[in-house]
């Protein structure tokens, strides 16, 4: 059947559909309404008074204009749609038809031939939405079904501006029988056959369903940004997500010498990959990762912190070239190590039925799945998240292991400790010397010694660091719990630490004024880059604007050092000695609270010194080779590694270009590819529920601005005074905050992320990890509301 008008294909589809349902709808065109409104009008209602209905019938007004539903452009949301227009208020109707043609006249000439429809309007649906039989962007073969069933309303999705309309279901094109769900299943069956009667698939279908599960067809077009896919990519999608599967589904089984008899995967649990280095990152980014932090540096930190870790086991993999964390190893490590097995067997299996009953808390596991440290609202969490599981006698056990392992690390001496871990980050930066002795002659031979030693005194020592700010976030928020201190008061105690990244406003404004030379100011920070692990991201001390600006630099933000009260000290020495802290008081704890968050950011500081100068090399070897920063991209480490430990027949330069060609495709599909942020089961690789992240609010305040969203890059005067909207947050992006910036939204991040740690240090309204739906949707507003203290975004 061919594609007409919207009106024409609709009227035409009535007939021969029987899974999908079509609203009785009439049409006319615009010189049918000239030439006379009153017969018109009389048609309508002849039209529909055939209809037998107990109630009044409702009309939705829309538009059929000639130029909308082509192949070459849908014009999707251009002309206005007018709802609830009552077929017994014939004034109502006219005006309705009237603005449905003046919103033709708004964007062009209106033509004679230009139709108009009147459709009975569905009242009530259960789900509304559009779906898409392939992917809008790549053509990937997925049905893409965006829904809202919670608003009652069939346009909450086409419209776009709805909080509900903000639910959206991948659903692999060959896997409809993996479908659990009826309505989806009744959905997809009526789509099949429709594609079936248009004689192709790829289609764009605006749809509604009711109580009865009824599927009712508003709209149908063609997909209009074919000509912009890449036809291979499908193919290979397929072939992937079939490894994909087979991989995850002997993951999600018993292992030995780990407790959990099954796992969760998730993108941002844990270290986060999705947040430092994206969803699909290309190879030598994620090769990074994994050798610089999840292949060994994690485990080897939380063992030697006193915490139980499976043997040999990375964290982080990768899923047909996506990055995912084992939560099964990261709740494993999370325990002491010497806590009861049994005990310890339950608790992983606890933590894994928690976070697959609340997949929103993929980002803040520590905080809100699993119990990561003693902390003095331990009895109340211990209680609430694991009393059907552990008996009273297990629970005391292991709240008494906890309190053990925590005294020794807040006591800050031995193996594990602050002072021992910043020893050895110190001991890199010796290493690092001066930003601007990179070795001229860097070859393949020094990324040996760059990895190992940022592995050894860099992210190993880093990791312990990290830790001890979750314990350290982990404690305070339990004084809060306790009505000691208030969430006020961790505000201003966290705003009081100065960091690194207080040291970058304040020699960033110190630059702009011309008080410290360009030389000084990148002899200190001309590492950093705003994508840490990304080769193409351009160094401080590459940029050829950094600090420009036409605006006069604002004042750095100092605050008064907190102190407690003494009724404050008072609680916090007896709460300490209640829990057997007997060597630390209120002050000796606020201290440690200090260095762990002073400590925390150092150390990421000085690794990611030596994580810049190992893309540095990266390129060198590139550019000794004739190949590009992007080419170099695609190259994972361990193949560079490869070069220098075994004897290549073909020549180098050659063999790296077919690496990077082939990872070049290989990164195509990745990116096309659909996986969840949180997967449970085998089945989860082909029907992918996208689900709504709920960000990390930082401090209580309210803020309305304009807004802007980039990338990568220095920023320009716009900046201040504006809410910032940026995909992940590094130290590369510490300068923004020398901007006078008026509020920060980002699509990843966690609840103790680099940027968190940030917004609450400079006291700076934050909704830190919205998650990818909820960041695409507003990322292009120029205005939006952050109510932090209400948990709030709105775009105005």
């Amino acid at each position: 059947m061919m594609i007409n008008t919207k009106a024409q294909t609709l009227a035409n589809l009535r007939t021969v559909v029987d899974q999908f349902t079509v609203p009785h709808l009439y049409f006319f065109t615009v010189e049918d309404w000239r030439k006379s409104q009153e017969v018109v009008i009389k048609s309508i209602d002849r039209s529909f008074s055939e209809l037998e209905r107990n109630s009044e019938i409702h009309l939705v007004v829309r538009s059929s204009a000639i130029d909308e539903d082509g192949k070459h452009g849908a014009k999707a949301g251009e002309y206005d749609s007018v709802l609830n227009v009552s077929l017994n208020d014939p004034d109502s109707l006219v005006s309705a038809i009237d603005e449905v043609i003046a919103s033709y006249s708004r964007k062009r000439e209106v033509y004679l031939g230009d139709e108009v429809i009147v459709q009975e309007m569905i009242q009530n649906p259960i789900m509304s939405g559009v779906v898409f039989t392939h992917d809008l962007n790549t053509g990937a073969p997925y049905y893409v079904i965006n829904y809202d069933d919670i608003s009652g309303l069939t346009n909450t999705v086409t419209a776009g501006d709805s909080e509900y309309a903000n639910r959206t279901l991948y659903i692999h094109r060959s896997s409809i029988e993996k479908l659990r769900s009826k309505r989806f299943s009744v959905l997809l069956t009526a789509i099949a056959q429709l594609e079936k009667l248009m004689s192709t698939h790829f289609l764009d279908i605006e749809f509604a369903m009711d109580s009865n599960l009824i599927p009712y067809l508003l709209q149908v077009r063609p997909i209009s940004t074919q000509p912009n896919w890449n036809r291979a990519i499908s193919k290979r999608i397929d072939h992937t997500l079939a490894g994909v599967e087979k991989f995850v589904r002997s993951k999600f089984t018993g292992q030995s010498g780990i407790y959990g008899s099954t796992t969760i995967f998730g993108q941002m649990p844990d270290w986060n990959p999705a947040e430092m280095i994206g969803r699909a990152p290309r190879q030598l980014a994620l090769s990074l990762y994994q050798a610089l932090i999840t292949d060994q540096a994690w485990r080897i930190a939380r063992q030697e912190m006193g915490y139980a870790v499976p043997e040999g086991q990375p964290l982080m993999v990768s899923l047909g070239g996506q990055p995912f964390i084992d939560t099964r190893l990261s709740f494993h490590s999370y325990l002491p190590e010497k806590l009861d097995p049994e005990v310890s067997e339950r608790l992983v299996t606890a933590c894994i039925r928690r976070l697959r009953e609340h997949p929103e808390y993929h980002d803040k596991v520590e905080f809100d799945v699993a119990i990561t440290v003693f902390s003095f609202d331990i009895d109340e969490k211990v209680k609430s998240r694991f009393g059907d599981v552990l008996s009273s006698e297990q629970q005391k056990h292991f709240i008494d292991t906890l309190r053990d392992q925590t005294q020794l690390l807040v006591m800050d001496t031995g193996q594990g400790s602050i002072p021992e871990a910043l020893e050895r980050i110190q001991q890199l930066n010796e290493i690092q010397g001066a930003m601007d002795s990179i070795n001229e002659s860097s070859s393949i031979h020094q990324l040996f010694y760059l990895i190992e030693d940022c592995v050894q005194i860099g992210t190993i020592p880093f990791s312990i660091l990290a830790r001890h700010g979750f314990i350290a976030k982990t404690l305070l928020i339990s004084l809060v719990s306790r009505g000691i201190l208030t969430d006020e008061e961790v505000d201003l105690f966290q705003k009081s630490i100065r960091t690194v990244a207080s040291d970058l406003v304040h020699d960033m404004r110190k630059y702009q004024l011309g008080e410290i030379s360009h030389e000084e100011f990148i002899n200190v920070y001309g590492h950093l880059r705003p994508g840490t692990y990304d080769i193409l991201s351009i160094r401080y001390d590459q940029m050829k604007n950094l600090g420009n600006s036409e605006i006069q630099p604002q004042e750095v933000p100092t605050y008064e050092p907190f102190e407690l009260t003494a009724s404050q000290r008072d609680q916090i020495d007896a709460l300490l000695l209640e829990n057997g802290f007997k060597d630390i008081d209120a002050e000796g704890l606020f201290n440690y609270f200090t260095k762990a968050i002073k400590g925390r950011e150092y150390g990421k500081f000085v690794f990611t010194r030596s994580l810049s100068q190992i893309l540095e090399v990266v390129a060198d070897i590139g550019k000794e080779n004739r190949l590009s920063r992007d080419e170099m991209s695609y190259i994972p480490v361990t193949a560079l590694l490869h070069i220098a430990k075994t004897s290549i027949n073909e020549n180098i330069e050659d063999w790296l270009r077919d690496i990077s060609e082939i990872n070049q495709q290989v990164h195509q599909v990745s990116t096309a590819m659909r996986l969840p942020q949180v997967l449970y089961d085998p089945e989860g690789v082909h029907v992918v529920p996208f689900q709504v992240s709920h960000p990390n609010f930082i401090t209580g305040k309210k803020i309305t601005g304009p807004s802007i969203f980039f990338k990568h890059g220095i920023s320009d005067p716009d900046l201040v005074n504006k809410i910032v909207l940026i995909e992940s947050a590094d130290p590369g992006f510490d300068w923004i905050f020398s901007q006078n910036i008026l509020g920060l939204i980002t699509k990843y991040g966690g609840a103790n992320s680099h940027m968190a740690i940030r917004c609450a240090e400079f006291g700076i309204p934050a909704a830190i990890g919205c998650g990818e739906q909820r960041f695409d949707a507003i990322k292009h507003s120029n205005q939006i509301m952050l109510d932090c203290a209400a948990s709030l975004i709105r775009t105005l």
